[in-house]
């Protein structure tokens, strides 16, 4: 249980910087580059991405860091305070 922590923390952490660059990524240069095509084109090409992003990687990563994350703070409210776990 002493290494459990950081270990899914750390998991957690990587998973969230992952997404936080896909995000990144996204409004960085795929909604500026929407944005510069015709309206009509452009919703065709969101349209296409909103069914692409459903998939297996995606929606592992995005949803397996939340549910880590959620894993990390019931983990450290369980052993808070436990002698064996230094503080």
């Amino acid at each position: 249980m002493n290494s459990l922590v950081p270990l899914v923390g750390t998991i957690a952490l990587l998973g969230s910087a992952l997404v936080g660059g896909v995000f990144f990524a996204f409004s960085s240069f795929v909604m500026k580059a929407l944005a510069r095509v015709p309206s009509s084109e452009g919703i065709g090409a969101m349209q296409s991405i909103n069914v692409d992003v459903i998939n297996p990687s995606f929606l592992g990563a995005f949803m397996g860091t939340a549910l880590l994350s959620l894993g990390v703070v019931v983990l450290v409210l369980l052993t808070h305070g436990h002698p064996s776990i230094p503080q």
